[in-house]
């Protein structure tokens, strides 16, 4: 049972973060092959696991503590997912959301491959943090346009015109 408002608050905080939406669901579901045999990256079936109630000493801490400790244990699991294979992210630092929701993280494949990464990493791409080469974050965007419209991006149609100001490194 909840005992401090800290706790409701973090309990409220990680019920939020958890919540799955259904943007998110579509960009990372499993696709069918495409004709050359590339699919998309497997992606979980099951989401990430629930969340459990802090106990012991973690309790003890104070909001600033918890803060830090949650921090550095998300670090450590995108660490050792990564080392298995299941954590590959699109932007530097590495997302949160792929590991709350999912409990993995497949960006940077998506990437590569001409699909679309997860809300987080869009932003990240946005605020020039994107890590895969090759790519920018208007790429990203009009990939976006495209899965939002529910078509292919055109073969034959000449691809918009960067904005303003856009240069590519």
């Amino acid at each position: 049972m909840l005992r401090t408002p800290t706790q409701k608050l973090l309990a409220l905080l990680v019920a939020a973060t958890l919540a799955s939406c259904a943007a998110y669901q579509a960009q990372h579901a499993r696709r069918p092959a495409s004709p050359s045999g590339q699919g998309a990256p497997s992606v979980s079936s099951a989401s990430a696991a629930p969340g459990v109630a802090p106990s012991g000493e973690f309790s003890e801490l104070t909001a600033d503590g918890k803060i830090a400790r949650v921090r550095g244990e998300a670090e450590a699991t995108r660490e050792e997912l990564a080392r298995s294979g299941r954590y590959s992210c699109c932007v530097r630092p590495a997302c949160t959301e792929c590991l709350l929701k999912r409990g993995e993280c497949h960006c940077a494949k998506l990437v590569r491959e001409k699909g679309s990464n997860c809300g987080e990493c869009m932003q990240g791409w946005i605020d020039g943090k994107g890590a895969v080469e090759g790519v920018s974050a208007w790429d990203l965007l009009q990939r976006k346009l495209y899965e939002v419209r529910g078509t292919d991006e055109p073969k034959g149609e000449a691809k918009p015109a960067d904005p303003p100001g856009v240069h590519h490194p």
